[in-house]
């Protein structure tokens, strides 16, 4: 069990611990696929509480894609911005994230 507290490393990527937050739904994107205040706030809720690395929410990369309602969206370049804050405050708030893109 005290693995799990271990800092780790995947693909050159370093973890505090080996604690790893899958890809799920939230339903907190817009309709039109924008991150929003919600999700962020989520996101870093889920960084400050130690989890080491936050696998995004299943995104669509094509409207006709969309799997769901509130899905993250990442087919259209002003989708972007949303992307980048959202990374920017797991970071501040000690996490590391993999999103559906590097912005």
């Amino acid at each position: 069990m005290s693995k799990l507290f271990e800092s780790s490393q995947i693909n050159g990527m370093k973890l505090k611990n080996r604690f790893v937050r899958s890809a799920t739904w939230e339903g907190m994107a817009s309709l039109e696929g924008a991150v929003t205040t919600k999700l962020i706030e989520t996101m870093r809720t889920l960084a400050k509480g130690g989890v080491g690395l936050i696998i995004s929410s299943h995104a669509c990369v094509r409207t006709d894609g969309q799997a769901s309602p509130w899905q993250i969206g990442v087919f259209r370049d002003d989708l972007i911005p949303g992307l980048r804050e959202m990374t920017a405050a797991v970071h501040e708030a000690g996490g590391r994230t993999h999103y559906p893109c590097r912005p």
